[in-house]
């Protein structure tokens, strides 16, 4: 088996924010839009141009407790036990106590390594982080990385990210863990696994 590192973002891949972000929005504005709705990064694009969903983004109290993707938990500890997994986030600054609370909380230091071991690298710009595999939603974060050449990025399937094509892509947790598995028996990163499932 080869062994990997494997970048993990966490917004929109681990925990559901926009989900929350747009409850939040939702019952201020009281508007009915869904994650669907928000077609590209640029969110306010899609909310009648309104900046109020960034205020959102940037409030730490919408990190205290977010809702986790299905499956995300026990796929990340399958791959913790195997590989190096990083967790890399653009988290803003003054929201990172409340985050690094709910990661504690979710992915306790006696159970999951990379927890232990801090393997958290917070920034804009994970291209600078040699990696296997990143698995993130972003699209700029998919592109920089695919041009730094070190390893597969692979798409988390969102409305806002399905222009882009080219690229490995997976819809939920258990298609990730499906796809790791794949890639661990490869020698190498052939050049087939860049192909887009979707």
């Amino acid at each position: 088996m080869k062994r990997m590192r494997i970048g993990i973002d966490l917004d929109g891949v681990v925990f559901m924010t926009l989900h929350r972000v747009l409850e939040k929005y939702n019952a201020i504005r009281g508007s009915k839009y869904t994650v669907d709705d928000v077609k590209t990064w640029d969110s306010h694009h899609w909310l009648d141009g309104d900046l109020l969903v960034y205020d959102l983004f940037r409030d730490p109290r919408i990190y205290r407790d977010l809702p986790v993707f299905p499956g995300a938990r026990e796929i990340l500890f399958e791959l913790d036990q195997k590989h190096d997994v990083f967790l890399v986030t653009d988290t803003p600054v003054q929201c990172l106590p409340e985050r690094m609370k709910q990661l504690e909380e979710l992915f306790p230091p006696e159970e999951y390594r990379f927890t232990r071991e801090r393997q958290m690298f917070v920034g804009k710009h994970k291209e600078h982080i040699v990696l296997d595999v990143l698995l993130d939603d972003k699209p700029e974060n998919i592109e920089r990385f695919q041009e730094a050449g070190y390893g597969i990025p692979v798409v988390f399937d969102w409305t806002l990210n399905r222009h882009l094509h080219g690229y490995l892509r997976v819809r939920n947790w258990k298609e990730f863990g499906e796809l790791m598995a794949r890639l661990e028996q490869e020698p190498d990163h052939p050049e087939k696994c860049r192909e887009d499932k979707s």
